[in-house]
């Protein structure tokens, strides 16, 4: 088994060192660099298993750094560690941000900082090569366009050695023939040359990067550096001025920084490219939607009455709303499921080991390390309670949704009814109380799916009754040939002179933008479907009661051929 590879980013060479030591000792292999720049040339041509970035990184945060490595086809599922100077719930804010899998602080030990490593590494991640996606990795392209061939040569093997890909020119003649055959990202042009001095040339090719899809950057070099020189090439279109007398070092941090100018640009302007294509996109696809309706609207003119109009739209809405529903669960019991499967049996071995070895790890530890030990116990104890709760709403939601259960089918109602109550939890102030009181036999044969959203809108009409203060009672009975489910709520009631509307479709006593009058109509549609009833009355305490009755031989009545609503 080859050894993992680790690239270590970090300008600190004692840091750095200190790291590199430990993981080669734990069998990686090891990558060194101390610039972004170097980093990214690594990447380009090597396959990396894991990189290790410092936050704090010259001419670019590490955050950054992270950002561009996941924006590449070919390192986006590189396993990120972000280190930081932040301390506690600070640490992990910009690794998140940015993308990484993990964040530590520079202090954590070393010891934690190898185990969290070693998670990363285990995670099995497929490497798919995807050609020409180096874009962003790739060697930046320079143009060198001096006509003294001795700093000419000078300058492009200092260049070179920096890892840029370098063409030379002795003069403007030259360099256009160049650009007109290759693309460059920075042209650097000396300022004093014969026939086509530096100024005219700059001029010349600032007109020339107006028309391009990615221009390239202008510096300019002169063997003299006063103020008016500089404003010259400046006011000529360059985007920077150097002096020759530079040190090659300040001269590759001038050219980095254009470089990263210009991929900012660059990546600006797809990403405007990109919103105008959605945009438009969108509303390509809002005119086809409204063509299809205003086509469907007249269609349904000349074949129904008004009435049936409006009973078929009720219908659209309600189908709409259970599939939207229905996509929603499931993706959220595709995506949370696994990996809350994963950190279950992880948390639960992580218990278990430490009770393991706690006889033999306890006694040796110090006072504040006794007390750490028992903390953590504790955290582990509250994160598996965390993790039951969540697995409890994951199985609400699919007792709510019932993706599974489209048939008639014999369900628990009193299933129903608490997942209801969970979708809702949220809703439930610190003065507002549901009470239960289930009879001991919840089961009945029914379709849950239609019935679920029919205990959802009771129980959220009732929430909206009662205020911020208030009780809602839930109860079920089991009688001779029907199952009652009952919702009372201690709000104002219903006027008298509306409780005969209350099932008209769009009718409410709502606010306007609370409702849209649907909730009950279809909640009626669906009881009558079931070959029930569903009837408000005035409760003991003043509020609603809305009464809900099912047939205990549902599935009999369902095979009896009499005409009656369907559930869509």
């Amino acid at each position: 088994m080859t050894a993992p590879i680790v690239l270590i980013i970090d300008h600190s060479p004692t840091q750095a060192l200190r790291l590199q030591i430990a993981l080669e000792e734990e069998g990686c292999e090891v990558k060194v660099a101390g610039t972004p720049e170097a980093a990214l040339e690594i990447l380009r041509n090597e396959e990396m298993d894991l990189a290790v970035v410092d936050f704090s990184l010259p001419g670019m945060q590490g955050d950054e750094l992270c950002r561009m490595i996941r924006r590449n086809a070919n390192t986006r599922n590189l396993p990120l560690m972000l280190l930081t100077d932040a301390e506690n719930d600070e640490v992990l804010r910009p690794g998140l941000e940015s993308g990484v899998d993990d964040a530590l602080p520079k202090s954590a030990s070393l010891e934690s900082l190898l185990f969290r490593l070693k998670a990363l590494l285990e995670k099995s991640r497929q490497k798919t090569r995807i050609p020409d996606c180096n874009s962003i990795f790739g060697k930046g392209r320079l143009l060198v366009v001096d006509d003294s061939p001795t700093y000419r040569e000078f300058l492009a093997q200092q260049l070179t050695d920096g890892g840029y890909s370098v063409v030379v020119a002795d003069g403007a003649e030259s360099a256009r023939a160049k650009l007109a055959h290759s693309e460059f990202d920075v042209i650097l042009i000396d300022l004093v040359m014969p026939v086509v001095d530096g100024i005219q040339l700059c001029r010349e090719l600032d007109q020339v990067r107006l028309t391009m899809r990615n221009p390239f950057s202008i510096l300019m070099l002169t063997a003299h550096e006063g103020k008016d020189e500089m404003t010259r090439g400046l006011d000529a279109g360059a985007d920077d001025f150097i002096g020759k007398s530079s040190e090659p070092v300040v001269l590759r941090a001038r050219i980095s920084a254009l470089l990263r100018r210009k991929f900012f640009q660059e990546e600006n302007l797809r990403i405007s490219r990109e919103l105008e294509k959605k945009e438009l996109e969108t509303l390509r696809a809002r005119d086809e939607r409204e063509a299809a309706l205003a086509r469907a609207i007249l269609a349904e003119k000349l074949e129904v009455t008004s009435r049936r109009l409006r009973e078929a739209q009720i219908q659209l809405i309600h189908s709409e709303k259970m599939a939207s529903l229905g996509q929603l669960v499931a993706g959220i019991a595709h995506e949370l499921n696994n990996p809350l499967a994963f950190v279950s049996s992880n948390v639960e071995n992580i218990s278990g080991w430490l009770q393991a070895i706690e006889p033999e790890v306890t006694p040796h530890l110090s006072a504040p390390s006794l007390h750490k030990w028992v903390k953590s116990q504790r955290r582990l104890a509250d994160a598996t309670q965390g993790i039951e709760r969540m697995a409890e709403l994951i199985l609400k939601l699919r007792t709510f949704s019932r993706l599974d259960e489209g048939e008639f089918k014999v369900v628990d109602i009193h299933e129903g009814l608490d997942s209801a109550l969970v979708l809702l939890r949220h809703r439930v102030k610190a003065r507002m109380f549901v009470t239960k009181d289930f009879c001991s036999d919840g089961l009945l044969g029914c379709l849950p799916g239609p019935l679920n959203q029919v205990f959802l809108n009771l129980i959220s009409n009732a929430l909206d009754a009662i205020g911020e203060e208030g009780t809602v009672t839930l109860t079920t009975q089991r009688e001779e040939w029907h199952f009652v489910i009952q919702v009372t709520d201690t709000g104002p009631g219903i006027p008298v002179e509306l409780i005969d509307r209350v099932f008209d479709p769009f009718f409410t006593t709502k606010a306007v933008g609370q409702g849209m009058g649907l909730g009950l109509s279809i909640s009626y549609s669906i009881v009558q479907a079931h070959r029930g009833s569903i009837e408000p009355h005035r409760s003991p305490t003043g509020g609603t009661a809305f009464e809900v009755r099912l047939p205990l031989n549902l599935e009999t009545l369902l095979r009896d051929p009499v005409e009656g609503t369907k559930i869509q």
